[in-house]
Parts: C-alpha cells; structure tokens; sequence
C-alpha cells in the first residue's frame, strides 16, 4: 500500500508519518511525504492513498484534490484540517474522511483500518467463463445461485457463469469481501447490497427480489442486522 502525505509543516508531517508506519508495519505500506502540491502532483509514484493538508502556501488541498480527480476518480482522499467547516466543500471531491489537526490517534487508526477493509472489498477474485478467466470484484456481486455444479454470478455490471459448487463459490467470493451469505440451498446474496427485507424476501439495490427459504431467512435477517449495525449504514 503506497500513501501519499501532503504538508507544508514538517514537524506535522514527519508526526504524522511515524504514527502511519506504527500502525500499519513498513512491510505493508510505503509511505512518501511531501511539503507542497505541487511536489505531489509532479510525482511520477503511483498512490493508493492520499493525505493532504487543506491550507498550504501555494496550491492549496481543496485545489490539489481537484487536479487529482481530474485523473483518478477512485482514490481515497484523507484531508487533514484545522478547520472542519471545510468539510462541506469535500463533498465536491468525494473526500474519504477529514481528520482535525492535531490528529487524534485513535481516529486515524480506524481512518487507517477503514481504508485497509475498502482496498480488501475491492479485491478482485477470477473466475473461468467460456473458457475465458473473468476479473470478479466481490463487492459488485448482488447475488449468485447455482444449478447442480454450475453458479451463476449476478454483479451490478453483469452476469457470468462458472462451474463450481455453490459452496466453494461462497467461499472464493467471501476471501476479500465476507459479505456473501446464503439464503437458500442454491442462493446467495451479497449483504453489501440488500436494501430491506419483506415477506422472506432480500430486495436488493438494483430492484432484484430474491427469496429466502424458511430454514435460512432468521439466521439471515440476524446477519444483516448485524451488518447494518457494524457498518452503521
């Protein structure tokens, strides 16, 4: 994981560097540090994260995130501030999280463990289709349902088929995301994308209705309350 640090004070940035590596590991994580914008933007380093000051001399953050998403419309922006009536204006810039100078310790370990879950739901998973290895991101899956070997995977950008028990395909699903949960002998429907639940049915967020059989629908409806409590959605 490569994150970026951006800050004109260096006694904040090389504080704030030394409380990322202690808690994700330099093993795991590559932190680079940077006293200005425009130092960040002329960098050739490719970032999963980025950290960034909102009032800085010269280009300032809210500037510089909107040169950043000119490019990159999926990275998560951390913007660090003295002055938390900025965090309206980064709406704009589908800021991740604004954390208040000084940085407390404990919300940047959950900022930090938030962003690890984010990067693991988003990792992909490959399934054969037609003789073709199909990239699988878990997190767009809706729902999958098997046929004796065969299962159907259902995502928000389409449909593919793979032979695999239903079982196994829970199982390669659940490696990044955990969020697949059976409801019925041969259905399965992604917790991430249940809108509410009626008459022993999952309504999902695209519309979709799937049933859930009598012997799974408590163990389920328990499940996503728990979710939903977790995740605080």
């Amino acid at each position: 994981m490569r994150i970026a640090i951006c800050d004109d004070e260096n006694t904040f940035l090389k504080e704030l560097e030394e409380k990322i590596v202690k808690i994700i590991p330099r093993l795991d994580c590559d932190v680079e540090p940077f006293s200005c914008a425009e130092d960040l933007l002329s960098s050739d380093m490719a970032f999963d994260i980025v950290f960034l000051d909102i009032e800085m001399d010269g280009m300032d953050g809210m500037s510089c995130a909107r040169k950043i998403r000119q490019s990159d419309k999926d990275i998560p922006i951390v913007f660090l501030t003295s002055h938390t009536e900025m965090a309206v204006e980064g709406y704009e810039v589908s800021a991740f999280r604004f954390l208040q100078k000084p940085v407390d310790d404990t919300k940047l370990k959950r900022t930090l463990q938030d962003l690890i879950e984010l990067f693991e739901r988003n990792r992909s998973v490959i399934v054969k289709y037609e003789g073709e290895e199909v990239v699988v991101i878990p997190s767009e899956v809706l729902f999958i349902e098997s046929d004796n070997n065969n299962v159907r995977i259902k995502t928000s950008s389409g449909t593919c088929c793979t032979r695999m028990k239903i079982t196994d395909a829970i199982d390669l699903l659940n490696g990044p995301c955990d969020t697949i949960r059976r409801v019925h002998r041969c259905t399965a429907v992604n917790l991430l994308h249940v809108s509410r639940i009626r008459d022993r049915e999952a309504v999902l967020d695209d519309g979709s209705v799937i049933g859930i059989s009598r012997s799974y629908f408590q163990g389920f409806k328990n499940e996503l309350y728990e979710y939903v409590r977790k995740t605080a959605r």
